[in-house]
């Protein structure tokens, strides 16, 4: 058994309806902004999040220099000692 170093990409979204004060569509849209980068809907983005899309792509590693097995320097040192 070896270990992998595996690259995840999910791509995320979330859609709620909240009710916000405001004078006109733009500034409740421009408050309502505002909210999500203050973080002031964690929670309902998080309650509504799902996952629609995925990717995965595993590359096998070496642990003991923390390169990829294909650049392994650990081998390359292995195979010079023996010469």
């Amino acid at each position: 058994m070896g270990w992998y170093n595996v690259k995840i990409e999910l791509e995320q979204s979330s859609m709620f309806d909240e009710m916000v004060e405001a004078d006109s569509c733009e500034e409740a849209e421009s408050i309502a902004m505002a909210s999500v980068w203050d973080d002031e809907y964690t929670s309902e983005i998080r309650a509504n999040l799902t996952i629609d899309d995925e990717n995965y792509d595993a590359l096998e590693w070496c642990v003991e220099c923390n390169n990829e097995i294909d650049c392994c320097e650990c081998e390359e040192d292995e195979d010079e000692s023996n010469n």
